[in-house]
């Protein structure tokens, strides 16, 4: 039941609390509920974790760790292979948003359940959402081509929803796979989805103010 090393057992109650998590909802779902669906004890659970909050913010910050070692893989393997920066950028939003859609428990706590933490947790998140959100506009200032209207965290938190919700809304059974909605918004957030009088896709447009 039990893997050996202590994070190994906290990572396991962690899997099951996102699972119970997501089925039942944060607010309504008890630490009973997973001991239950883990085959654990509530005592069990109290050596790793002191409140229900304790293992939403584990999984949470773990996972957002685990997701920005992600894209600074990418960034780095970018550059070993020479990519042009627009190239490189494109594919650091793809590995983003196959990443973020991979764990679909976690997705959704993301979305739904974030607000639940509290004091030295929802600080700890935010400062780890804010440092992928700046690697993300560090990527952007390095394309020279880039419309210099847009402001770029407009066009970060553009990427950041877009990656989010479509793992919200997406069915794997549905016309288009998750591939092609990826590209498809990748872009349309490169080329905009208007075309000019010869039928070509631009990309430049109004500025809408500072963020």
């Amino acid at each position: 039941m039990f893997r050996r090393t202590l994070e190994e057992r906290k990572e396991y109650i962690a899997r099951i609390a996102a699972r119970v998590f997501c089925e039942k909802g944060y607010q309504t779902a008890s630490l009973q509920d997973v001991a239950q669906k883990g085959g654990l004890s509530k005592a069990g659970i109290y050596h790793y974790f002191n409140t229900k909050e304790d293992i939403l913010s584990f999984i949470l910050l773990t996972y957002t760790d685990n997701f920005m070692a992600v894209l600074k893989s990418c960034i780095q393997e970018n550059k070993e292979k020479s990519l042009p920066v627009d190239l490189a950028f494109k594919e650091l939003i793809n590995t983003y948003a196959h990443h973020l859609n991979q764990a679909k428990e976690v997705r959704l706590l993301v979305l739904r359940e974030r607000h639940q933490l509290t004091g030295k947790n929802k600080k700890e998140l935010l400062r780890k959402e804010q440092a992928i959100s700046h690697l993300l506009k560090n990527e952007l200032r390095k394309i020279p081509e880039i419309n210099q209207e847009y402001n770029l965290n407009v066009i970060s938190f553009l990427i950041i929803s877009m990656s989010h919700w479509i793992g919200y809304w997406f069915r794997e059974n549905g016309v288009l796979s998750r591939e092609s909605v990826i590209n498809q918004s990748i872009n349309i957030l490169f080329n905009g989805m208007l075309r000019n009088e010869r039928g070509e896709a631009h990309s430049r447009g109004r500025g809408y103010g500072s963020c």
